[in-house]
């Protein structure tokens, strides 16, 4: 069947069965994020373009201006990746929008952290990531904008004790603290979401065959639950 085909049939149902407001995929970025849009855009969800979204929420976001969060969020159904895949902003985003799904895909953490080192070497042309400095993130690392991916490691890299400010430039990619990070946030997101009922659904995206469990997740009928299209775009393929 057709992308366009299956989407406009199962849309309809989708939204007829919504009990919920928005759709939040929290989890770290190279955990299936782009495969949990894609799924999400089959079954008719909106989704913002992703760089818009960075360059319009990351900075505001991160500085617990939540202004511009609640605005954009509000023009859209689902939302994936930065700013949402980092940091406490889920606590945000169930604040501003009450009775929303939130969706925290996780996998193997040495598989996570050698996916994540691996694509940006190729994203940035880096022979060696492991030789990457704080320099380089400012003078020959682009994205978005100038100073991106400072702001998003010294984020990232930063230690606080009695108030002060370290950034820990020497774990600029540093296995173990990287992997802590990434299992702490997860950890804190299992917490925080514990006492809700059918609130958080946590999935290991490399681990589905199919988007049964999404589609329960979502209120939607199991019949229309496809194989997982582990790609960005794919013609959906009935179980």
């Amino acid at each position: 069947m057709e992308i366009e085909t299956f989407t406009k049939k199962v849309s309809a149902v989708a939204r007829a069965n919504k009990d919920f407001n928005k759709i939040f995929g929290i989890g770290w970025n190279k955990t299936g994020t782009t495969t949990l849009a894609t799924v999400l855009e089959l079954y008719g969800y909106a989704l913002p373009d992703q760089m818009t979204q960075e360059v319009r929420l990351n900075k505001q976001t991160f500085n617990t201006n939540y202004a511009e969060m609640a605005d954009f969020c509000s023009r859209y159904d689902a939302f994936q990746d930065l700013p949402f895949s980092q940091g406490l902003t889920y606590v945000a985003a169930d604040a501003l929008f009450p009775n929303s799904k939130f969706i925290l895909t996780e996998r193997d953490p040495d598989a996570w952290f050698q996916s994540v080192t691996s694509s940006f070497a190729k994203n940035h042309r880096l022979a060696n990531i492991a030789d990457l400095t704080e320099q380089d993130l400012l003078s020959k690392v682009g994205y978005l904008y100038p100073g991106y991916l400072h702001e998003n490691k010294r984020r990232l890299l930063s230690s606080f004790q009695g108030g002060q400010r370290t950034v820990l430039w020497e774990k600029l990619y540093d296995k173990d603290y990287y992997i802590d990070h990434y299992e702490n946030r997860n950890t804190e997101i299992k917490r925080y979401f514990a006492n809700t009922q059918n609130k958080l659904l946590v999935i290991d995206m490399t681990e589905e065959k199919s988007t049964a469990t999404i589609c329960q997740f979502l209120n939607i009928p199991h019949h229309f639950a496809i194989e997982m299209p582990h790609s960005n775009k794919t013609s959906p393929k009935p179980l």
